[in-house]
């Protein structure tokens, strides 16, 4: 029987983490042994993971180095090397830093099945210089070449590596989500934005908007729920402009009381793969404004046909649709419930029974 091996070094809690616990215990209830390897884990994954998962925590045997994600994935990579063996009936499913688990795979003669949950050029874009960003997109796309199977959770995604890797290992297969029948509440006067508090999400943005939508539509507040290194800089940053009666800032926690009741939910992200966080939204019939980023909103929001669509990194363009959508409510609770009918596409049993099949044809492909 096969075996299927998670690499996952840094499991903290956002979108990848939500699905290594549905894939995971998918294939735990298909019966497979199922491996973790990571170096850190949070104690919300941790729980929600199958106690029959047999979870493997590297040890440090590097510990030098100010770049902690890029240690513990390090680490984690000499972990897998030192446990691993060479099985033909084995997988890897690499989730994060795939350059280290398809060296693995190759190692140790297992096939690998690499995850890709941002779109591979613009999660490198934004922060990094022109010279930076092309070196490290080059080595992307060498090592990625070399794996068995690349699943994208976006089209747009598959389309860019089908420009530089043999489009016979590249599939694409959407994020897998449970649908649930919510208790939708009265919508308060709130709008809410949930996520990693990291430059990747620009909430920056999402402040410098309602600070401009607010002068127009009185009476709401700001939800920004989650936690990350640009926390503080934001809390003072709203310190500062005397509006945290206006804006507040939660722990991250289970999202459906705030999703369920609030009026207008905001993604302002600089790139992303396939946000799970619309998926959720969705189905509390939420309206949704978005950035037109590379990618996912735009294939979840049909092209602005279940949900709005904004410019990235524009909060004045986005300041305005805020405006736009509060004033024309009924429009944007249209669009929304369009989206909610639209989510069958997502189903967990559907999108997991997917990866099987790959799984499957990449094991026994020679």
């Amino acid at each position: 029987m096969k075996k299927i091996i998670f690499f996952m070094p840094n499991i903290q809690r956002g979108g990848i983490e939500k699905n290594l616990i549905l894939l995971s215990n998918y294939f735990i209830n298909k019966k497979y042994p199922v491996e973790i390897y990571f170096t850190e884990i949070s104690k919300e994954v941790k729980s929600q993971i199958n106690f029959k998962a047999k979870l493997i925590k590297s040890k440090k045997f590097v510990k030098i180095g100010s770049n902690n994600r890029m240690i513990n994935s390090i680490n984690c990579g000499i972990s897998a090397l030192l446990n691993l063996k060479k099985r033909k009936k084995n997988i890897i499913i690499s989730m994060q830093d795939h350059p280290i688990s398809i060296i693995i795979g190759k190692i140790k003669g297992i096939k690998c099945a690499i995850r890709i949950s941002n779109h591979p050029e613009a999660s490198l874009k934004f922060f990094n210089s022109f010279l930076k960003f092309k070196l490290k997109l080059f080595i992307k796309i060498f090592f990625y070449k070399f794996s068995d199977t690349i699943i994208c959770n976006s089209l747009e995604s598959k389309k860019f590596l089908n420009k530089y890797i043999n489009k016979k290992k590249i599939y694409f297969i959407n994020n897998p989500v449970v649908l649930k029948k919510n208790k939708i509440q009265k919508k308060n006067k709130i709008i809410v934005a949930i996520g990693r508090i990291e430059n990747q999400k620009n909430f920056l943005g999402i402040i410098k908007a309602f600070i401009i939508a607010d002068k127009i539509i009185k009476n709401y507040k700001l939800l920004i729920i989650g936690s990350g290194s640009k926390k503080n800089q934001l809390i003072s940053f709203v310190k500062k402009k005397y509006l945290f009666k206006k804006i507040k800032f939660l722990k991250f926690s289970k999202p459906d009381k705030y999703l369920s009741s609030s009026s207008l939910f905001i993604l302002n992200s600089f790139f992303e793969g396939s946000p799970n966080i619309l998926l959720e939204a969705l189905n509390y019939k939420l309206p949704i404004i978005a950035t037109d980023c590379k990618s996912g909103p735009s294939e979840i929001l049909a092209n602005g046909k279940f949900g709005y669509l904004v410019p990235v990194n524009n909060h004045k363009r986005l300041a305005k649709k805020i405006i736009a959508v509060l004033k024309n409510y009924e429009k944007a609770k249209k669009k929304s419930e369009l989206g909610f009918n639209s989510l069958q596409r997502f189903n967990v049993e559907q999108q997991c029974s997917k990866y099987n099949f790959l799984i499957n044809k990449t094991i026994n492909y020679s």
